[in-house]
Formats: structure tokens, sequence, C-alpha cells
């Protein structure tokens, strides 16, 4: 029997805040749409005049378009440079989880020959080393967790662990932190 469960997307989950490139669309509406006489929110770019509210708007499009090419470029890389990467290690955690379980296309050997290749002996002993810790930092984590408002079956869906571990774990830290304090 396994304490892992599989992750799960919480049911309405929204967006919190615009993307970049709606950031840049305002943007660029607000150059185009605003005038001195119209801008009353933009009280710094009225008083210095249109020709340098339109060159800091430019400014900042161009920003927005730098950075989000340069996050492009950096996600890409990080995914063929890194395997330490987040983004990579989730990948690899999925795709195990759906090969080892027979849901979906993924062929098992396949991935390990790229979990072969991508790894060395040296990164086995640090990723060994991490989950480790990981596992004896577990009842402090889900502690902080439970501090900070979250629920056992919350915690458990986002850590992977069912909630009777998790409850496990909150019972282990609130004796350690007993002990502690005597």
């Amino acid at each position: 029997m396994s304490n892992e469960q599989p992750p799960r997307v919480r049911a309405g989950a929204r967006r919190t805040g615009p993307t970049l490139a709606e950031f840049r669309e305002y943007l660029v509406d607000f150059a185009e749409q605003a005038t001195p006489a119209q801008d009353t929110e933009g009280r710094i770019m009225r008083v210095v005049g249109p020709h340098v509210r339109d060159f800091v708007l430019r400014i900042c499009i161009g920003l927005a378009d730098d950075y989000a090419a340069d996050h492009a470029a950096t996600s890409r890389a990080e995914r063929q440079l890194d395997p330490f990467s987040r983004l990579n290690m989730r990948a690899v955690a999925r795709t195990h989880r759906m090969a080892t379980r027979g849901k979906g296309p993924t062929d098992l050997d396949r991935l390990l020959d790229v979990v072969a290749d991508d790894f060395t002996l040296d990164d086995v002993r640090i990723i060994r080393g991490v989950a480790a810790a990981l596992a004896d930092a577990m009842p402090r984590i889900a502690h902080k967790a439970r501090e900070e408002g979250m629920r056992p079956d919350e915690i458990a869906a986002e850590s992977g662990y069912t909630s009777s571990r998790i409850a496990q774990f909150l019972r282990e830290e609130k004796k350690r932190r007993s002990n502690d304090a005597q």
C-alpha cells in the first residue's frame, strides 16, 4: 500500500491576475487611446506631455516583449539543460506516475531511457539526499501549511500523501514541539 496519491486539480481554480499578453494589450490600447486631456489616472504622464508618455509606453511594451521572449527562452533552455529544474522534475514525476499506472500512452521504457540519459550517478545521489531530507521535514512542512490555514485534505492533495498520513505528520510535529517546549 502506498502513501502517495496523484495530484488533484482544484475545482474552480482561477488565474489571480492578467497574463503578460493581456498587460501588453492594455499598454498598447492605452498608448493608442490616451491623450493628455483624457489621461486622468496617469498624472505624471499628463505633466510631461504626450511625446514623453508615448516614449515611456513604448519602453514598457518593449520590456514586456523582452521579458516574454527571455522567459520563453529560459523555460526551453531550462527544460533542455537542467534536469534539476522544477519543470523537468515535475514532468518526469508525472510521466512516470502515468506510465507505471498504465494511464495514457506513455511508454515506461522510453521514459527510463530518457531519465538515464539526463541524470548521472552524482545526480542520483543528490536527489536521494533531497528526498530523504524532504521525508524527514514533511511533518514540519505539513504543520507550516496547517498554520497557514490549509486543511489536512488540501495538504494531502498538494503533497501527494493521503489525508491520514498528513494527520500523522501533524501529530508527530505537535509532539515534537511539545517535547521541545519542555
